[in-house]
């Protein structure tokens, strides 16, 4: 008979944990979180524009311009540094690492037979209606890109 604890048995004992010493118990959480931030860098460079502001420098402008005076350059050049630092890139990480792990935190363990039963009936077929719908777009709106040219 199954049972809905089956699954959390590994919690209960800690699994393959129960080999290692604590040196390599920490080992296997460390690389855990480190590829939680590891994504969660990739993911604020690729879709949230990395080290980039999230407001444009002349909307930043504007805004300093409504309570100070910032015809001086000097403050102009600070405010050119801050909407390109690294400092942007790390907020942008610690913001997703911390969605990350609150999201993950928040929702209950999904048992496996669930998991695959969600990706088998709604996110394949997603996919290939996404696989089919895009080119479809893509020609019957014409933006082909034709003018470029290859190698």
């Amino acid at each position: 008979m199954y049972s809905m604890f089956y699954n959390l048995e590994s919690e209960l004992v800690s699994g393959f944990m129960t080999e290692h010493s604590a040196s390599i118990f920490v080992f296997f959480f460390l690389a855990e979180y480190a590829s939680i931030v590891l994504i969660c860098i990739l993911n604020s460079i690729l879709f949230l524009g990395g080290y980039l502001f999230i407001l444009p420098l002349d909307l930043i402008i504007y805004i300093f311009n409504l309570f100070f005076d910032i015809n001086n350059t000097y403050i102009y050049d600070i405010l050119l540094h801050i909407s390109s630092s690294p400092l942007n890139l790390a907020v942008k990480t610690a913001f997703l690492v911390f969605v990350f792990i609150w999201v993950r935190a928040s929702f209950p363990r999904i048992r496996f037979d669930q998991l695959m039963s969600v990706c088998w009936t709604v996110l394949l077929p997603i996919v290939i209606a996404y696989i089919v719908l895009m080119p479809c777009i893509v020609y019957g709106l014409a933006i082909i890109p034709t003018n470029i040219t290859l190698l």
